[in-house]
């Protein structure tokens, strides 16, 4: 086009005539060229394109199906993974037409061209393609390279070195056998020379490499499809052991697999599944790869992880934290799988968030204390406690020895939970402590291993807001003389656990934050107290604990603070009392014994199951407890959400009850309505009313404060 410009510009020399005519005459010519040119070339490669392809009917897909599943042929085979690859790139035509140019440009020599034989209109054949493949070719892939197709060649030369009986033998296996996959062992390695001694092995390599990237192409590209999804990824089980041939094609699939196992977009139900299938294919890559894969896929779903977890506050408690503790569940799996890889990555991230308690602990400035206490570190720390434990308790023969190296990260991680706890050491931050002192509990029933808290909790009573007069909800202070509040009106309640700071303002002061804060703390204190009844230690252990607790009961008036006081120390009591009969009972001294739980009978369960028990017990009060929300509200929210799922809104589940929440609050302080006074016109006519006496009994005296 630029060619055929500047020609027209050097003739126009030539010319006497209007320069500005000549130019705007030869543009239109040009133009119009154009456009012809442009038309002609776009119907040649149309038709062009059309010669090279044919409409697959389901005739035609019976027919595919016929000569690769039950011929058993390769040529077949080949035919309908062609049709599959097409049917996985429907989506990226604009893709395709590019490469169809520049192999039209290049000509049959240049290069390996790309041959699109397929063309798929209907959505039946589309979808009938796409189940008969994920299913079926597994089993002529196990049938030409490891059943009894990798011992033939076509059949005759095979037959003629074997002998009378084995062709008979060999023709009831042919009767009998179904289903040759059953072999193949999903979690099991497949080592690539087992595979290469097949002679269709040349053959069979490619189309199986082929298909396996088109089906890594459709998992990219199916983007919110979630039934898609699940589909293919719990199809690609038979798959996953054959990608040992193809090392480089096995981490681009690992990658993808993460990143559809912690989308943050979708968080609905069906989605759900598709993470669970994702996670599956991720553990079943790392059992089957060679041995340094499982250590990319260790790296990967961790970062995936605390990325995440950035976004796992309590505004998205019904969205982002369950599917946060979905995937902390499924690396703290995966972690079991190596504990020789499991240590050094532990070893690795644990000590990164030393380096940031350290940074916070020596800058103490807000960003340097920002980046330790939010949530995105709190949830690092429950992850790695509970890998720990779960190292500690899923212990088997033949791994003691690899675990026994995971229990050496206790200590360093005890720690930093302790240093946690003590940096910033106010009582804005009292639901961190209570976060950190679970954690340490967590961590000393798992390991049963003895790691105090109780200075933790005592350091709580001795605040000065505890000791305060609570404070109203609009600020102002409540009735009662003694020291702590005497009254105990209606609390609606506290989420500690999903809350990791007070607010600024009426910090612990009102009775909410209160009741709610000594709740959780006499609840901490009595599980400890059960967690180490059965040391030889315990009296002395409870010592300090009784003698606080019997200072805090002439220190608060409150009958519901004083009656958990009162529960905790005939707890401590007893079980004091029985530490020192049973310690009677030894031979060794009590700071001899290096058995925690040396007084524990046979029959009565370990530390790590009465925790369990009672964290269990919790969950479930927990639930009873929570109010339930009315019906009408509920469709509202369902129905404000399929409207924004039908206009394609991206707002998540927590912007919708926010805005219910407003509306509660709108009618709330709505003021009602006066209600007009109706008189009696026979009230007003009886004057002698006003001279009866009032019925009141002598000896009340009614005054104001009551």
């Amino acid at each position: 086009e630029d060619d055929d410009d500047d020609d027209d510009d050097g003739m126009e020399d030539d010319y006497v005539q209007d320069e500005d005519a000549m130019e705007s005459m030869a543009n239109e010519l040009a133009d119009d060229d154009l456009d012809d040119d442009a038309l002609q070339k776009q119907f040649r490669k149309q038709q062009k394109a059309a010669s090279n392809k044919f409409l697959l009917t389901p005739q035609r897909l019976q027919q595919l199906e016929q000569g690769a599943f039950k011929s058993h042929s390769v040529r077949g085979l080949k035919r309908i993974i062609a049709a599959y690859g097409t049917a996985c790139h429907l989506s990226d035509a604009n893709g395709q037409e590019a490469a169809d140019s520049d192999d039209e440009e290049g000509g049959n020599g240049g290069g390996r061209r790309r041959k699109k034989e397929f063309q798929i209109t209907s959505p039946v054949v589309f979808d009938r393609l796409m189940a008969v493949c994920l299913v079926q070719c597994h089993e002529e892939f196990h049938y030409h390279l490891l059943g009894k197709g990798s011992g033939l060649d076509d059949g005759d030369e095979s037959d003629e070195d074997s002998s009378s009986a084995s062709e008979d033998g060999d023709a009831k296996m042919e009767k009998d056998e179904e289903k040759p996959t059953t072999a193949i062992d999903e979690n099991q390695p497949l080592h690539p020379k087992k595979l290469s001694k097949s002679p269709h092995f040349a053959v069979i390599q490619p189309l199986l490499e082929s298909f396996i990237k088109s089906t890594h192409h459709i998992l990219t590209e199916a983007g919110k499809e979630a039934k898609l999804l699940r589909f293919v990824l719990s199809s690609l089980a038979k798959y996953v052991p054959y990608l040992t041939l193809f090392p480089k094609v096995s981490k681009p699939f690992l990658k993808t697999c993460v990143k559809l196992w912690s989308a943050p977009l979708d968080t609905s139900e069906e989605y759900n599944a598709v993470r669970l299938q994702a996670f599956l294919r991720i553990r079943q890559l790392a059992i089957t790869q060679p041995y340094p894969f499982i250590e990319d896929a260790l790296k990967s779903t961790y970062l995936s992880y605390a990325k995440r977890s950035k976004f796992g506050t309590a505004a998205n408690v019904t969205s982002v934290l369950p599917t946060l503790t979905f995937m902390g569940n499924c690396i703290v799996e995966l972690y079991g799988l190596d504990y020789a890889s499991s240590y050094q990555h532990a070893f690795v991230y644990i000590r990164q968030l030393a380096l940031h308690l350290r940074n916070a602990l020596m800058k103490q400035t807000e960003e340097s204390r920002a980046t330790v206490l939010c949530w995105q570190y709190v949830h690092c720390l429950k992850l790695w406690v509970a890998v720990l434990c779960a190292a500690k308790g899923g212990t088997v023969a033949g791994k003691d020895e690899e675990a026994n190296s995971m229990q050496s990260l206790v200590y360093p991680l005890t720690e930093i939970v302790l240093g946690t706890c003590r940096l910033v050491p106010v009582a804005r931050y009292v639901p961190l402590r209570l976060h950190c002192v679970r954690l340490l509990q967590q961590l000393a029933a798992s390991t049963e291993t003895f790691i105090p808290t109780t200075s933790i909790l005592m350091g709580v009573l001795d605040l000065k807001e505890v000791g305060m007069k609570p404070l109203g909800g609009g600020g102002k202070k409540k009735g009662g003389k003694k020291k702590g509040g005497g009254q105990t009106s209606s609390v609606q309640g506290l989420r500690l656990p999903l809350i990791l700071k007070l607010p600024k303002e009426g910090t612990l002061r009102t009775m909410e934050q209160l009741d709610g804060v000594l709740k959780e703390l006499f609840v901490l204190l009595n599980r400890e107290a059960d967690m180490y009844r059965y040391s030889p230690g315990f009296p002395e252990f409870t010592f300090a604990i009784l003698q606080r607790l019997r200072k805090f009961n002439k220190e608060i008036s409150n009958g519901r603070w004083r009656a958990y006081s009162k529960g905790a120390i005939e707890l401590c009591e007893k079980y004091a009392a029985f530490a020192s009969e049973g310690r009677s009972t030894l031979v060794d001294a009590p700071k001899d014994v290096r058995r925690l739980e040396a007084l524990k009978p046979t029959n009565v369960p370990s530390m790590r199951e009465r925790y369990e028990t009672a964290v269990a017990k919790e969950k479930r009060l927990e639930a009873a407890t929570q109010p339930v929300m009315k019906k009408a509200d509920q469709e509202k929210i369902n129905e404000q959400k399929r409207k924004r799922k039908a206009e394609g809104d991206s707002d998540s589940e927590s912007d919708v009850e926010m805005e219910m929440e407003e509306e509660e609050e709108v009618k709330q302080t709505k003021p009602k309505k006066k209600k007009k006074a109706v008189v009696i016109e026979a009230d007003l006519k009886n004057v002698g009313a006003l001279k009866e006496a009032d019925e009141v009994k002598e000896g009340i005296e009614w005054s104001d404060s009551e």
